[in-house]
């Protein structure tokens, strides 16, 4: 009976016909709803998967039957390895829900259970993928189940466990490492250094080998650091500290190989955010800029770790103080992603302009500081090719300037027009611009540039409704240009 009801599925979804499931109490004859939530749950639609999951939970609490709770378990934890990454997923989920709900389920059960049906050492070549995504969805179960840190052993087992199925990084890239720092941030400190740390220690020794590896140590680091205190550190990475002159070669490696990970996600990588709250922290920043980003990343002729580094500054921005940001501003990354603004132009180029803007736009709705706004404000508006600011004249980030720092920015844009000040922008020109340009022209044609790049930018002002100003800086603006345009 069993087999046929799969069989009739099959028409439906398409699918290969599923392993033959023991029923010798005839639980699948009883009840068809039962059977049903278990084809669902494997459904690509996210919808389905979230009321099937919903529907077994409470289907087994109405029930008082240890006969179903156990073949839903085997269900369950067979289906952790199916071919498709949804039904993995919904399998995964349930899992985590029914051990969540029905706390008698011991967690040592279900992960031999687990390993026992997902075993690596046995499976054939075809079907090693399957297997280990069956034993990561089976520790993401686990893990989203609430109930691991109240079990310290299981919970050594699962970074066992993720610790041996990281070596298929072929299928599993790095979602066991990501895993495993997870675990490690919803780990009491006190099961931390008597049960992982041990376990961790090849992992953390080799901290400067991977991304995966580093971001394990820095999460560690940040949630314990009454435990990974420099001494420590000492044994497992031979300095008292990660960021120092000895290191900065090796983490430029690494946020090298994060950079190549991330390229599709075009994200800022864990672990580099990760490294530069390190080195505030600890306040290492000005080497790692310095060091690691401008001598390091900065000099990697790739596309992918100049991104890196744009959104390090992006990112940075908030934690800033303003003689940092008026460093950092001033510095190679700004001149290079002014270059990379002006290239971007290009018909097909990567414009990382709209990014950018969400960084300053983020770091103006939530700094308080008109002196810090200001410094980010003008930073950007100096950043000149031949003269001319390549932040557009109407720049909406704007918008999220407090009254005084507008005003102020209004006043430094008045001064630069009456009086510009060429030698404090950050000016770079092309090959292609060095050749053609003459000293004593050159310098008057930047000027007007600067000139003519202000008077919109001071309209746009007035003319965006959006820009909080009072009347009295309005009339300023317009009493100005009426006078000097």
């Amino acid at each position: 009976m069993a087999v046929t009801l799969h069989e009739d599925m099959d028409e439906v979804e398409k699918e290969p016909v599923r392993p033959k499931v023991t029923d010798s109490k005839g639980i699948l004859q009883k009840n068809r709803e039962f059977l049903d939530f278990f084809w669902d749950i494997a459904k690509p639609e996210r919808e389905i998967r979230l009321k099937a999951i919903e529907g077994l939970i409470a289907y087994l609490k109405k029930i008082d039957k240890s006969d179903e709770l156990k073949y839903a378990l085997q269900r369950l934890v067979d289906g952790l390895a199916h071919g498709r990454e949804a039904a993995r997923c919904g399998y995964s989920v349930a899992l985590a829900q029914l051990l969540s709900v029905f706390e008698d389920i011991g967690l040592q059960t279900i992960l031999d259970q687990i390993k026992g049906k997902h075993n690596l050492q046995t499976v054939n070549k075809k079907q090693v993928r399957n297997v280990a995504f069956g034993n990561f969805f089976g520790v993401l179960a686990l893990s989203q189940s609430t109930r691991l840190a109240k079990e310290p052993q299981v919970l050594l087992e699962c970074v066992r466990l993720l610790q041996k199925i990281s070596l298929y990084r072929e299928h599993l890239q790095d979602l066991p490492r990501k895993t495993m720092v997870d675990l490690l941030s919803e780990t009491p400190q006190e099961v931390f250094e008597e049960v992982l740390l041990g376990a961790l220690q090849t992992d953390l020794t080799a901290a400067l080998s991977s991304p995966e590896h580093l971001e394990l140590l820095l999460v560690a680091m940040q949630k314990f650091p009454d435990v990974l205190k420099p001494k420590k550190l000492k044994k497992l990475l031979g300095s008292t500290s990660v960021i120092n002159s000895e290191n900065i070669p090796k983490l430029v490696q690494v946020l090298k190989m994060a950079a190549q990970s991330m390229k599709k996600e075009r994200l800022l990588p864990a672990v580099a955010g990760d490294l530069l709250q390190l080195s505030l922290r600890e306040g290492s920043f000005q080497l790692f800029w310095s060091e690691a980003v401008i001598n390091g990343l900065l000099k990697d002729q790739t596309g992918p770790s100049h991104y890196l580094c744009f959104r390090l500054l992006g990112s940075a921005l908030p934690h800033l103080s303003t003689e940092q940001l008026q460093n950092v501003l001033t510095g190679e990354v700004m001149k290079q992603y002014g270059e990379h603004v002006l290239s971007a132009q290009l018909p097909d180029r990567f414009k990382f302009t709209p990014e950018m803007d969400e960084y300053v736009s983020a770091f103006l709705q939530g700094c308080p500081d008109s002196d810090r706004q200001l410094a980010v404000v003008v930073g950007f508006s100096l950043l000149t090719n031949q003269g001319h600011p390549v932040i557009p004249t109407h720049w909406k980030v704007v918008e999220f300037l407090g009254p005084e720092a507008l005003k102020s920015y209004v006043g430094w844009l008045k001064d630069m027009f009456l009086e510009p000040k060429m030698e404090v922008c950050l000016d770079f020109v092309t090959r292609r611009q060095k050749e053609k340009q003459e000293s004593e022209a050159v310098n008057v044609e930047r000027i007007f540039r600067l000139r003519k790049w202000i008077v919109p930018r001071l309209t746009s002002i007035v003319d965006n409704n959006q820009v909080k100003k009072d009347e009295d800086l309005v009339m300023d603006i317009r009493t100005f240009l009426h006078s000097e345009v």
